[in-house]
């Protein structure tokens, strides 16, 4: 006879636990909430790594009391040398202008002093007179007395058909001019006139706001 030994529910071992398709999020709620904050760390890193190098950056603002006081700096930089550059052309102009008169007046001057005529010999001589001064002045007024006679009794007669000036130097009180004039001339003897050229240079100096020679020397 056979006998078959069965056991009991009780006897029998327990059964393992199979695992679930849907898990239950409450399950465990501490693994959830590491598992958000690795989450969270981890999408936020990239995004907040240039504000984490930012904090503790102060940027700087110019304040207006500071714009103010650049701006007149500046402008008073630029005033200084707009003056400095306008002062300098003024130098220049003038120096430009005094050479120019210098120059116009020592032409004049040895035009005149050539320019003789035994009918108008006192005109002509007082003309020179009251463009001279110093040295040349009266050495010139010494000679009148003796000049006069022979222009007058040679009917002496000098004009200028060319006059051109070169101007050596200049300041703003003196100035050295050379002349080279071209004079037909004619006289008692020599009715038809006979072109003459002369090279002069003259000493000028400024007396008041006129330029008056005051040396004439023939150079060759």
């Amino acid at each position: 006879m056979t006998m078959v030994t069965t056991r009991s529910e009780a006897e029998r071992p327990p059964r393992s636990p199979e695992p679930s398709a849907h898990p239950d999020p409450d399950a465990d709620p501490q693994g959830a909430d590491a598992a958000d904050a690795a989450d969270t760390v981890q999408g936020a890193g990239p995004h907040d790594a240039p504000r984490a190098g930012l904090r503790g950056v102060r940027t700087w603002r110019p304040t207006p009391r500071l714009l103010w006081a650049v701006t007149a700096v500046l402008l008073l930089a630029a005033v200084a040398v707009a003056a400095t550059l306008g002062r300098t052309a003024w130098q220049q102009q003038r120096e430009a202008d005094n050479g120019a008169a210098a120059l116009a007046a020592g032409r004049q001057i040895a035009v005149n002093f050539v320019t003789m005529n035994a009918a108008t010999f006192d005109a002509d001589t007082k003309r020179v007179l009251a463009e001279s001064t110093g040295a040349f002045q009266k050495e010139y007024a010494s000679t009148l007395a003796q000049l006069k006679p022979v222009v007058t009794a040679n009917k002496t007669v000098s004009t200028v058909e060319r006059a051109e000036a070169s101007l050596v130097s200049s300041d703003d009180d003196s100035a050295k001019v050379i002349v080279g004039v071209v004079a037909p001339t004619s006289n008692a003897s020599t009715p038809t006139a006979e072109k003459k050229t002369y090279r002069l240079r003259l000493d000028l100096v400024k007396v008041g706001d006129a330029w008056k020679v005051s040396t004439l020397d023939f150079v060759s």
